[in-house]
């Protein structure tokens, strides 16, 4: 049975540490590598990792300078020695059968796979409520008949739609070391280019609609309160995705869903930029979504999206119009 390397980066997460390592710590499937990258933290969290690893040999702490999520993930790949790869973000948890359910999976199939990706929902520290805002819709795959399909990404039909997180996600080790994939440093939205370039190069993708990991949104910190110049790094990203996608064959399938991820993203994003920033965003969208003419995009096609009137305002409506209209009515699929 495979060994599986457990990432956890960790910045001042101790008020929810123990609980994510508990979830981890208690997996009823035991050959398990648990990799916790403690990015700078100031609290008390390398104690409490310490602590864990005195009493769990499956432990590796990695301590390093403050330089983000995307690099204490890369530093935990790197770092990696298992056959699959898992991340858990240290405010999160996760079933204590997620790990030998996978591997029954993978004895069941016999075979390897590239990606196995799981359900995620979101769960509020304020009010400790489970949602019902699942990650992942088995429905919206093509082809989707039992629990041992084997799919690529052609098969998602909505393939930009509330599954980027990395997280909800397990990763055959070699498939990520041997195409070089990582997550961008410096750059926040940083799921979402790895998404597409692990899901756009994997040859086989397991699929499971039960819910393994519970998504903690802090009400107080959560990093969509208060993006401010940090939004502008979705233009950055969304241009990386495109090159990705436009170096594989898979563009012509998958341009009209990513111009409707353009416009979710962007109109979402102007109402949580800081609001001294918010028109130079509008305008920098719109200058965007104006270019994506130059595709030739079928107009009848175009008007069966989602958000289609979004996409039209944007083109059309100056930055006030535009956050008159729709500041209470934009909504972001995550």
């Amino acid at each position: 049975m495979p060994k599986i390397s457990v990432i956890i980066p960790v910045y001042n997460g101790e008020k929810y540490l123990r609980k994510c390592l508990n979830s981890v710590v208690f997996q009823t499937y035991k050959d398990l590598e648990i990799i916790c990258v403690n990015d700078g933290s100031k609290d008390n969290s390398l104690s409490i990792l310490n602590e864990y690893k005195k009493n769990d040999k499956r432990f590796k702490i990695i301590s390093k300078d403050n330089e983000g999520l995307s690099s204490a993930r890369n530093v935990g790949i790197e770092n990696s020695s298992g056959d699959y790869i898992s991340f858990i973000d240290c405010d999160d948890w996760v079933s204590l059968a997620l790990y030998e359910d996978f591997c029954k999976i993978l004895d069941k199939i016999n075979k390897d796979i590239d990606i196995y990706n799981f359900n995620a929902s979101k769960i509020s520290s304020s009010d400790n409520n489970l949602s019902l805002s699942c990650f992942l819709n088995v429905f919206e795959i093509r082809n989707h008949n039992s629990l041992y399909d084997i799919h690529t990404f052609v098969d998602f039909s909505n393939p930009f739609c509330g599954n980027f997180a990395a997280y909800n996600k397990i990763y055959r080790s070699d498939f990520i070391k041997n195409n070089n994939i990582n997550f961008p440093y410096g750059l926040i939205f940083e799921d979402q280019l790895f998404y597409i370039k692990v899901f756009l190069r994997a040859k086989s993708i397991i699929v499971n609609n039960n819910l393994y990991y519970m998504y903690n949104v802090r009400t107080q910190d959560n990093i969509m309160n208060s993006l401010g110049r940090k939004s502008f790094d979705i233009f950055k990203i969304i241009d990386l995705m495109e090159d990705d996608i436009k170096k594989s064959n898979l563009y012509e399938n998958l341009k009209y869903a990513f111009l409707q991820h353009k416009y979710a993203s962007y109109s979402y994003l102007l109402f949580v930029t800081a609001q001294e920033l918010q028109e130079k965003f509008y305008l920098e969208s719109q200058k965007r979504i104006i270019e994506t003419n130059v595709e030739k995009f079928d107009e009848q096609i175009l008007k069966k999206l989602r958000g289609y009137d979004v996409y039209n305002d944007i083109k059309n409506l100056n930055y006030t119009s535009f956050v008159d209209k729709y500041k209470n009515k934009v909504t972001y699929d995550r």
